[in-house]
């Protein structure tokens, strides 16, 4: 006999017990994959941004804004964020400073990422296109970010 009693409905179907329900909740999120969130993944190495620290953004933007935005423009918005911005943070690369984070999002709406190196020489901007993907892994560069090697995990989503 098991050890959690399972739960039955009408006319004495199975329904997945407890330790069941709670096991397949824990595969999604270490697989990335949380409904309304989408799980951001920053990888940096000893030589990200010169190894210097790297401020990152990450906004709710339409397309039009995204490309039409300046560094400059962009970067006031560490001092004196507006209601675009959804998370702020410092990466370490000294330190290994590979970071994964969640963002609460719609679907519907899209998502920017932007990377503050202290000498921008490639991207150092990403944006993310509704249907958003469940998870992204963005690796870091010395001069901006490697845009080869962005990956995306949009499983499930049309």
């Amino acid at each position: 006999m098991s050890e959690y009693p399972k739960r039955r409905v009408d006319g004495g179907r199975r329904v997945v017990g407890v330790p069941s329900t709670f096991l397949f909740l824990c595969a999604l999120l270490s697989a990335g994959c949380l409904p309304g969130y989408i799980r951001i993944s920053l990888r940096a190495d000893d030589d990200s941004n010169q190894g210097r620290p790297l401020r990152v953004l990450v906004r709710s933007v339409d397309e039009q804004q995204f490309r039409g935005e300046s560094y400059a423009s962009v970067s006031a918005l560490v001092i004196k964020p507006d209601a675009s911005v959804l998370r702020s943070l410092i990466i370490e690369p000294s330190k290994r400073g590979s970071r994964a984070f969640w963002i609460k999002s719609k679907k519907s709406s899209p998502l920017a990422l932007y990377f503050f190196y202290t000498a921008p020489t490639a991207s150092w901007k990403v944006w993310l296109q509704p249907d958003l993907p469940w998870r992204i892994t963005v690796p870091l560069g010395r001069l901006g970010v490697d845009a080869e090697r962005v990956r995306e995990c949009r499983i499930f989503r049309n």
